[in-house]
């Protein structure tokens, strides 16, 4: 099937405001005006229990900078330098323990890009 076959009212949609109402995602854009200008603007919170907060539950800012600039060079390398855009990235990116995790980034509804593991897709 494809998406030009599929037809009729959508039944239900989930917003990624609601998303962050009931704490599935943090819009990181809040943490800095400045990166309203960049690709992503979430981050599931599952992800960013794999080493994001720090003891007391804030985000580790240094170690969110790492995951953005590593999820950019994925954007980067899939869509041959920014060329053949699209709204769906996968790679893998090394945690802040060092261990190697496969994320994806997906385009959400306000044009930005939402960071999740694949079991939050």
């Amino acid at each position: 099937m494809n998406n030009e076959s599929i037809s009729g009212e959508v039944i239900s949609s989930y917003t990624s405001e609601q998303a962050e109402e009931d704490g599935f995602l943090v819009d990181t854009t809040k943490l800095n005006e400045k990166w309203k200008k960049g690709l992503f603007n979430h981050v599931t919170t599952n992800l960013l229990s794999k080493g994001y907060f720090d003891d007391d539950g804030n985000i580790n800012l240094p170690n969110l900078v790492d995951l953005y600039n590593q999820a950019l060079m994925i954007v980067k390398i899939k869509s041959n330098d920014f060329h053949d855009f699209d709204s769906f990235f996968a790679g893998q990116i090394e945690l802040p323990s060092g261990q190697k995790q496969e994320i994806f980034i997906e385009q959400n509804e306000t044009g930005e890009f939402t960071l999740l593991l694949p079991e939050d897709h």
